[in-house]
């Protein structure tokens, strides 16, 4: 059985999907199994979101005639607008915390201004948004995006994976995160490159200070062997029910906050 073969006859798994379950099962099992309608929508995955649409708009834009600042931000701004209306649209409101969405148009335009400065633009853009659907193994195959493809030259690439945080990234995240993990391997088979494909998080920070950093990361053969158990336990835990709550920072913007409070008062 051939690649194509296999990603029909097994169910594909994205990277989110299964890293929702590592995070909190009990979202997972609203999210995915129950499909229960969002309470509300994160102002944080709002603004990313628009942030990451101004990004790959610029990337793209390398190829050809780069957009000037005041276009990249006009992009983000009409991202923004579009995400808040079709929350609107869908009667779901966006949760901004403590800030307001005026705020955090401005801190977008910041952001903006300060990537624009410090990136790179004499890198060479493969593509962007690029999506894949790659077999892991016989009974693995996993779909995702990856933010940004660079060809490195020389038979290399790199993959980038934008972030936008309210601070660096701390040491355990570059060691331990699965994406790089997942992200390299089905790079590497969408290339036939393996081994040739480095990996870096792009991250802008949202402190008073705005920042970009490039984080390089890598992983070895028994990291790349342990995501293939990752997924393979979640697929087990899903068929087994098994899907306790996690609470964390990340109840406070959860689309399931209330229902999951309001099961857990009745002993749920």
């Amino acid at each position: 059985m051939n690649q194509s073969d296999t990603a029909l006859a097994v169910q594909p798994v994205s990277f989110s999907r299964f890293s929702t379950w590592l995070y909190c099962p009990r979202r997972y099992l609203y999210r995915y199994i129950l499909e229960s309608p969002e309470e509300r929508a994160s102002g944080n995955f709002v603004f990313g979101s628009a942030i990451h649409e101004a990004f790959e708009a610029f990337m793209r834009s390398l190829k050809d005639d780069p957009l000037n600042h005041e276009a990249v931000v006009a992009v983000f701004e009409r991202a923004m607008h579009d995400e808040i209306a079709l929350n609107q649209h869908h009667g779901v409101p966006v949760d901004w915390g403590k800030k307001s969405a005026d705020e955090m148009l401005a801190k977008g335009a910041e952001l903006i201004d300060v990537f624009l400065q410090k990136v790179d633009r004499h890198v060479t853009v493969i593509g962007t948004e690029v999506p894949f659907t790659v077999e892991f193994a016989d009974d693995i195959v996993v779909n995702g995006v990856i933010d940004l493809l660079l060809d490195e030259g020389d038979g290399r690439y790199r993959v980038v994976d934008l972030k936008t945080s309210a601070s660096s990234l701390a040491q355990d995240r570059l060691e331990f995160d699965l994406q790089p993990t997942v992200y390299l391997l089905a790079a590497e088979r969408i290339l036939a490159a393996p081994g040739k494909v480095d990996f870096e998080f792009w991250v802008l920070t949202k402190a008073k200070s705005p920042a970009f950093r490039i984080y390089p990361v890598q992983r070895s053969q028994a990291q790349r062997a342990e995501v293939l158990e990752v997924i393979r336990d979640v697929r087990a835990a899903e068929a087994a029910g098994i899907f306790p709550r996690q609470r964390s920072y990340m109840c406070f913007g959860c689309e399931h906050r209330d229902k999951c409070d309001g099961e857990c008062r009745k002993g749920a």
